[in-house]
């Protein structure tokens, strides 16, 4: 199309001149006492000229006009080039846990760039790898300043206000981001998280139900946060004498995560206690063939044969288990019974499925008990007991984002405040430090492979 044009354009020209050329003539002009005479092929020409001149003034005089803003452009695409270096190059620090660069790093970002999101947000990462908490508030606290960097400041200061255990201040910040962005799930699970620490269960469960009516959170995942919200309120009902109302918040929990233990626990002891035995144990034997458990088991005891002898409490431990007979919490509570039955026999049988199924510790004392109570057992407790001091630990109330092990379930972590991590699984192993000897230091590791990184200790 440019040829086209092109070409069309230079057509028209020619067809002018020719067209002048056809038709000859004079042109005349007195002006002032001047006469000036030519031909009109020369007139037209003239006036190209000047129109040529004329265009390259305009186009000099603008070249001038914009010299100095494209300059000012220049510098500050420079500026801005070596203030995106800096960042980056105060990010690598931060990666790399150089302190000082980091801060000499973001002190230039911040030059260069006029103290954008990110540079302020190196800053204050900055301050905290130096161990400056009060210069990284600082610099979170001046985000607030600007709509564009107030909810990413918030952030900062909800988890600086977390690692000071200032649950208030964490709160009210968390607040301010939810009126921001309240589709955001890392600020709705801090609100969740921070209500149940100071035990306000129902503001908690209203978050939880309001998550789940906007689908920000899926149904299992509610449905879980939401029973164990009504379990905690639950105990608090029951504690202040309001039966009726933790019978309800209790039932809905278990009606909610039928997995949930301790609601399943405190339902059927609520219903044994207002004299519906069976209703109590027909529950139990429900919630033990969905998952066995531990209080379960204590519960069914304590409800269905309190008080009876040791042969018909292991009956009823077989009663209970027959649907997961090879469980490893049903065998254990059949050894646990069967010992306590005297029927040294089928404690054996268990135990030794156990020894190679889910060799616990549990499962070695429980063989040191039956060495030391059957006559005609050949081992002692002693060998039984030092391989239980080896063996892996049995399942406990574990938090997955702190590694707490809880003596009892709760909806809140007791060491790290986490909300809903509690869960019955086997405590990791913990492996004893092995010192390196002198000579071999982690230089000569690499210098022997370079291509193996170096091995950084566990903490125990």
């Amino acid at each position: 199309m440019r040829i086209v044009v092109y070409i069309i354009e230079v057509a028209i020209v020619i067809a002018i001149a020719v067209w002048l050329a056809d038709r000859p003539g004079t042109v005349l002009l007195e002006w002032q006492g001047y006469r000036v005479e030519t031909s009109v092929g020369i007139l037209a020409l003239a006036f190209f000229l000047f129109a040529v001149v004329i265009a390259g003034l305009y186009a000099t005089w603008r070249w001038f006009r914009r010299r100095p803003y494209e300059w000012s452009m220049r510098r500050q695409l420079k500026r801005q080039e070596a203030g995106l270096k800096a960042l980056s190059d105060g990010l690598v620090a931060i990666a790399a846990g150089d302190a000082d660069t980091a801060r000499k790093q973001a002190r230039r970002a911040g030059g260069l760039l006029d103290h954008t999101p990110m540079t302020l947000l190196l800053e204050a990462q900055a301050a905290q790898i130096s161990g400056d908490e009060a210069a990284a508030r600082q610099s979170f606290e001046k985000m607030l300043k600007s709509p564009e960097t107030e909810f990413l400041g918030l952030r900062g200061l909800i988890v600086d206000a977390l690692r000071e255990n200032d649950d208030a201040r964490a709160l009210s910040y968390a607040h301010r981001a939810y009126a921001l962005k309240p589709r955001t799930p890392w600020v709705l699970d801090t609100m969740i998280s921070l209500h149940s620490r100071a035990g306000d269960w129902r503001e908690a469960q209203r978050l939880v139900e309001e998550s789940q009516k906007s689908r920000r959170a899926k149904g299992g995942t509610g449905n879980r946060q939401q029973a164990a919200l009504l379990t905690e309120r639950a105990r608090a009902a029951r504690a202040g004498g309001q039966l009726a109302d933790a019978f309800a918040q209790a039932r809905k929990a278990n009606d909610l995560d039928p997995d949930l233990v301790p609601a399943a626990e405190l339902v059927a002891r609520m219903v044994a206690e207002d004299g519906r035995k069976r209703r109590a144990r027909k529950a139990l034997e429900k919630s033990w063939a969905r998952t066995p458990h531990p209080a379960l088991m204590a519960a069914y005891l304590d409800v269905a044969v309190e008080g009876k002898s040791p042969l018909e409490r292991y009956k009823a431990v077989e009663s209970i288990t027959r649907p997961v007979r090879t469980h490893p919490e049903s065998r254990l509570a059949l050894a646990d019974a069967a010992l306590d039955a005297k029927l040294w026999g089928e404690a054996r049988a268990q135990l030794e499925a156990l020894q190679t199924e889910r060799p616990m510790a549990r499962v070695f004392q429980l063989r040191a008990r039956l060495a030391e109570d059957d006559a005609e057992d050949s081992t002692t407790a002693d060998e039984w007991l030092e391989r239980a001091a080896a063996a892996d630990a049995d399942p406990q109330w574990v938090c997955h984002d702190c590694g707490t092990v809880a003596d009892e379930w709760s909806a809140v972590c007791g060491n790290c405040g986490a909300f809903g991590t509690l869960a019955w699984n086997q405590p990791p192993r913990i492996h004893r430090a092995v010192m390196v000897p002198p000579a071999a230091t982690a230089v000569d590791e690499v210098a022997a492979d370079p291509d193996t990184p170096p091995q950084v200790p566990a903490r125990n």
